[in-house]
Formats: C-alpha cells, structure tokens, sequence
C-alpha cells in the first residue's frame, strides 16, 4: 500500500470524487440517512457546477489515493476568522482500520496549522459513531450541536467538532 494525497487540478478529478462520494455515502448512510436524503445530498454538495465553484471560491479538493488508485478523498478551507473547515473526509471502507483517515486527518491540520488558522472545525451527523470516534482519537473536541434545515424537506442534524491548531 502507497498512501498518497494530492491536491485536484482537473474536472476529471472533481468527477471521481463525486463517484467516490456515491460509492462511500451508499454504506456510511444507508442507516442514518433516507434514499432520498442521501441522493439530494449527493446532489447538492457533489455536482460537478458545486465542486468547481467550491474550487473557485478557495475551497480545496484533495484526493487520497493508493497508488494511482483513488480511494477517498478531503476538502478543506476558509470559514470564519481564522477558522478553517473540513467539509469532507470521506474513505473507502476497505480501508478503514489502517490509519488512512487519520493520517488524512493530520494533513489537513498541517496544511490549515501552515496556513495561519488557528482552529480547524467539522461537522459530523450526530448519529455517525465511527466518525466521531476517529475525530475524537485525533483531537477534536465538541463544539456545538446543530440541526441545519438544506431544503427539500431535510435537514443536516450535526455535532460541531473543533481542534484548536
């Protein structure tokens, strides 16, 4: 295994993290999440006019790949006064357990730490216990709880997460 981070540069790229994201959301939220949400989700925050004006806007998109072959992918960026915010960290399953995540984890806390921002905030879904208990192991403490109405009916019910840098 070759465990490699790199920065998006092309649309193609955008468009593996969006398969990726079906792929990976399908078992992370298939008990907390209806169908529907989870495909208005995808489509809200994966299509490719979002992704590449989330790009635009100064939000980074990194893949995480095993060799050549992509197997997750993060995005981080500007948030608040010197607050930046992971929106995303998401791997394949097949490889949890291996320190993947968080190395990806320290990654982005070494990028944002570098980049001047004193804290590095989340969001998690409340009932997403593996998640939590990753951010947890790597240092993030509760910040808030949160329940965010996206539209369509739905809502994104949230624990904040922060890790000071």
């Amino acid at each position: 295994m070759s465990i490699t981070i790199r920065l998006i540069q092309e649309e193609k790229d955008l468009e593996t993290v969006a398969k990726l994201a079906e792929k990976i959301w399908s078992r992370t939220y298939k008990e907390i999440l209806s169908q529907e949400q989870m495909a208005y989700m995808l489509e809200m925050m994966y299509d490719l006019s979002v992704t590449t004006r989330e790009v635009r806007d100064g939000v980074r998109f990194e893949l995480i790949c095993d060799g050549e072959k992509p197997i997750g992918f993060i995005s981080y960026g500007p948030y608040a006064d010197g607050v930046a915010k992971l929106h995303k960290l998401y791997l394949d399953y097949n490889y949890h357990g291996k320190g993947i995540g968080s190395m990806a984890l320290r990654h982005v806390i070494g990028e944002t730490r570098a980049a001047g921002y004193k804290f590095l905030r989340l969001n998690v879904n409340k009932q997403n216990k593996d998640a939590i208990r990753a951010y947890e192991r790597n240092g993030f403490k509760l910040f808030e709880k949160v329940k965010v109405d996206i539209g369509g009916g739905f809502y994104m019910d949230d624990y904040v997460y922060q890790h000071a840098l």
